[in-house]
């Protein structure tokens, strides 16, 4: 991981993260003269979808660059030792075989995205940002449905509160009728746009949901696995969904048809256009660095709070576009009498999140109590088996150290209960990921719980409670 300060991680995040979700919805309101000639709003969704991913995807020279300087310094500090020790006893995937791998939670991301950049057409930033809070409703769902988990009483008041706060602030948004600063936006409209962005958090659930059960232990650091999603998802949509989007009927800047010459057309015109769309790749960057940053840092629970104050932020750099000459008369969104009730429909959403979260705190404490019950219980006939074991001690020590028995010395503190006890002492060792989006958090392996582990074994385990896969960060939170 980029070694970034807490303070300049915590201050990145939050300032590139309210600036991509700012420019996202900027964007939509330039003008610039197409392929026709005449002027019209840059409307183009499958553009911007292509634009995320290339910006995901510059995390990808990076990785490589730290995992350079990774091998140097470990080649200074031990020659002897200088191989990788997270590939030498880990099971043997082929790099190219977890690439391809990746390509399905990089459809996931591209549909989901799509459906956000179509929706944020219709709605305000500040809106399309708290909508997002849907995505914990599909996540608890899928988790219950496909992995087996039961949720606590924490868990169920989180959820509610999550249903009241999106029916609060989508209630202001058609009460109040702003969806674009520059145009009208119908009340039909703005249901669509609302209901295409809760569409893609249940994609976006639903992704979770495929690489919490396929792809925990999945050997690639999660900056590497951005860029590379982000690489597969611009390749993706440019070759593929673009041309498709080209040939596809309805009018132009609705979201399901769209010139891709138009909007080269559209880019080429305008220096405006060139400029937020290079500092919006530019900010997608910096972003995800200092999420993980900030993940490995402080830990999944402290981003949690810091994704509400981003939600907090747009708001407010939104109203002052509205209000002052940084707007140019054209950008932002106004306050008006319906805004309380989006204001309290925000802060409905940030307690139900931290509630949630709680419930996820109680669960793994308890899981992990539950183990180390287990545990305890079957130390004494451990220590007893031990006696009746050491009359081969002498015979076994005059014997080659290898095969059956080098391999558990070889492996300690590689392989096996190295990752899950990374986690339970709060080590980042391995980043799982979310593309460009919300939390990126530490992960048990799936080996944590397989038959011979204390967890599998564990009551809370045989009740369902801990399925394959659930996956806990570095706090005792999961994404």
């Amino acid at each position: 991981m980029v070694l970034l300060g807490q303070a300049v991680s915590v201050s990145g995040l939050l300032l590139f993260g309210t600036t991509t979700s700012l420019l996202a919805k900027i964007v939509y309101e330039l003008k610039s003269n197409g392929v026709d000639g005449q002027e019209k709003y840059f409307r183009k969704p499958w553009a911007m979808t292509a634009l995320m991913f290339l910006g995901m995807s510059f995390c990808l020279p990076l990785a490589y660059y730290q995992e350079r300087m990774a091998k140097r310094r470990s080649a200074a500090e031990d020659p002897l030792l200088s191989f990788d020790d997270t590939h030498a006893v880990s099971p043997r995937r082929s790099h190219l075989k977890e690439i391809a791998l990746l390509s399905i939670p990089t459809a996931f991301d591209l549909v989901a995205t799509v459906l956000m950049n179509i929706g944020l057409l219709y709605v305000t930033a500040s809106v399309y940002q708290m909508m997002r809070g849907a995505e914990m409703l599909f996540a608890a769902f899928f988790a219950i449905t496909f992995l087996g988990r039961r949720l606590n009483r924490y868990h169920a008041l989180g959820i509610i509160f999550c249903v009241v706060g999106i029916a609060l602030v989508g209630t202001s948004s058609i009460m109040s009728g702003e969806g674009s600063s520059t145009h009208v936006v119908t009340t039909e409209e703005m249901l669509l746009g609302m209901g295409l962005i809760i569409t893609s958090q249940a994609v976006q659930a639903a992704q979770l949901t495929f690489e919490d059960f396929f792809m925990a232990d999945l050997n690639i650091p999660g900056i590497k696995i951005v860029g590379y999603e982000g690489l597969l998802g611009a390749v993706g949509t440019v070759a593929l969904m673009m041309p498709i989007a080209y040939y596809l009927p309805g009018p132009e800047g609705e979201g399901i048809h769209e010139d891709f010459v138009d909007t080269l057309t559209l880019i080429g015109n305008s220096r405006a256009l060139q400029v937020v769309l290079a500092v919006d790749m530019a900010a997608l960057l910096l972003y995800n660095v200092s999420g993980m940053a900030v993940t490995g840092h402080l830990g999944a629970v402290f981003r949690t709070v810091l994704e509400t104050m981003r939600t907090l932020f747009v708001w407010l750099v939104d109203l002052l576009l509205f209000y002052t000459p940084l707007g140019l008369g054209q950008l932002g969104e106004s306050w008006s009498v319906y805004s309380w009730l989006q204001a309290a429909g925000f802060v409905v959403l940030v307690s139900g999140t931290l509630v949630y979260r709680h419930g996820d705190h109680e669960a793994n404490r308890r899981m992990l109590a539950e183990a180390l019950a287990l545990r305890n219980a079957e130390a004494p006939l451990e220590s007893e088996s031990a006696g009746a074991g050491m009359q081969y001690g002498a015979a076994a020590s005059l014997l080659p150290s290898y095969g059956a028995m080098s391999s558990p010395l070889s492996m300690a503190g590689y392989g096996g209960m190295s990752q899950p006890m990374d986690a339970l002492v709060g080590t980042p060792s391995r980043m799982s990921f979310r593309a460009s989006q919300t939390i990126v958090s530490g992960s048990y392996s799936r080996s944590f719980h397989a038959p011979s582990s204390y967890l599998s074994r564990s009551p809370w385990s045989r009740n369902g409670a801990l399925g394959n896969g659930l996956r806990l960060s570095t706090n005792g939170i999961d994404d």
